[in-house]
């Protein structure tokens, strides 16, 4: 489609002599028409259930007992509408020495057309030609992280010294060393609105960053019992899986930003309520400043990669924080008092107003322990 202004499509007539010119007109035009659909109505990537019995294999990458990638059968689309047909499964080859280890490589499939398939006109060289233009699934190892654009990933391997087999992941969702790793395919799907995409480099930032998030919030709460701490660590998750599952836009981040920005600065309030002992410590009040920090780059208008690097801030400032030991008083209030009940049931007035805590303040409230 390169330089085309219009559509024009063959037009058969009686006494139309066509010519190679025509045919390879008549050609393009299909062609583009289909590649535009598929750039406007679907998302490039891995098309499911080709072949029809393969379930989610499609143009799958599997591991073999050696240092092999097998690559089966399937279709996917590119960022251009090209289609991509994979009829056969093909073996790739990964020799550790051609690689600085440790290094991670990646599976890649791209489109590619040559002409094939020569017919030779030994008595007039002129009416010779390719008869054909086949269109190859280009599959590679490479280095270079592929753009899922023009190169679409099937997987990717942390190749380290002394690499003998590529496997099977343990854990599919957060896969080790030498060991295969389909997390990062992407899907082809049909859009209704034909919304940006976030680059995967942005995707795999924000995985990262909201799988630290879940943790660092996680032992925040287990250190002090705070409910918007459990909160953030569940808005992490959320965010995560929106992530992994590509369903982020460029749109959305602000907002959800802004969100999660704003339950962490309930995270501090709840805890200057909670545990007033706290707000003198320098954890805490570096806990507030970074997300002072991060809700005034919200509100200006900061880049993303800005967002995330204070977001990142925030996660360490709640690690940090979790780490704080406190020591919670303790208070007396008299001596035990033993009360004989002559039924089943008895009531008793406990009166603990004259309490007071080691430093003197008054104790405003117990919990009291019924015994026996």
């Amino acid at each position: 489609m390169n330089g085309l202004t219009e559509f024009k499509r063959m037009n058969f007539f009686t006494g139309f002599f066509t010519t190679a010119e025509d045919w390879n007109a008549g050609q393009d035009y299909h062609l583009a028409k289909r590649k535009l659909h598929n750039r406007g109505l679907h998302t490039p990537g891995v098309i499911r259930n080709i072949p029809p019995d393969s379930g989610e294999m499609s143009v799958r990458a599997m591991t073999t007992p050696s240092l092999d990638i097998l690559v089966m059968p399937g279709a996917a689309i590119d960022g251009q509408g090209n289609e991509i047909y994979l009829g056969a499964s093909r073996t790739l080859s990964i020799d550790p020495a051609d690689y600085t280890l440790p290094q991670i490589v990646y599976v890649s499939l791209a489109y590619r057309e040559a002409e094939t398939d020569y017919a030779e006109n030994s008595e007039a060289a002129e009416y010779s030609g390719y008869t054909r233009i086949s269109e190859i699934p280009y599959l590679a190892i490479t280095t270079s992280q592929p753009n899922n654009r023009t190169e679409l990933e099937l997987a990717r391997i942390q190749l380290t010294e002394g690499v003998d087999a590529i496997r099977e992941p343990s854990d599919p969702n957060d896969p080790g060393s030498n060991e295969i790793n389909r997390r990062h395919v992407v899907w082809a799907g049909a859009v209704a609105v034909a919304n940006p995409l976030l680059p995967p480099a942005a995707l795999d930032r924000i995985i990262n960053l909201m799988g630290d998030k879940r943790r660092d919030f996680a032992a925040l709460a287990m250190a002090f019992a705070t409910p918007s701490a459990v909160d953030v660590r569940q808005a992490a998750l959320t965010v995560e899986i929106l992530a992994r599952n590509r369903s982020l836009r460029p749109e959305q981040l602000d907002e959800i930003m802004t969100v999660l920005a704003a339950v962490e600065l309930d995270v501090g309030h709840e805890l200057g309520v909670l545990y007033p002992v706290l707000i003198n410590f320098p954890e805490y009040i570096q806990y507030q400043d970074t997300v002072a920090a991060l809700e005034a780059a919200i509100r200006a208008g900061q880049p993303l990669d800005d967002i995330l690097n204070r977001q990142t801030e925030v996660s360490e400032a709640a690690r940090l924080l979790a780490g704080v030991i406190v020591q919670m008083p303790e208070s007396n209030a008299g001596p035990d008092v033993t009360v004989d009940a002559t039924g089943d049931e008895t009531t008793v007035t406990l009166d603990a107003r004259n309490s007071t805590s080691p430093s003197g303040r008054p104790i405003v409230r117990y919990h009291w322990d019924r015994r026996g």
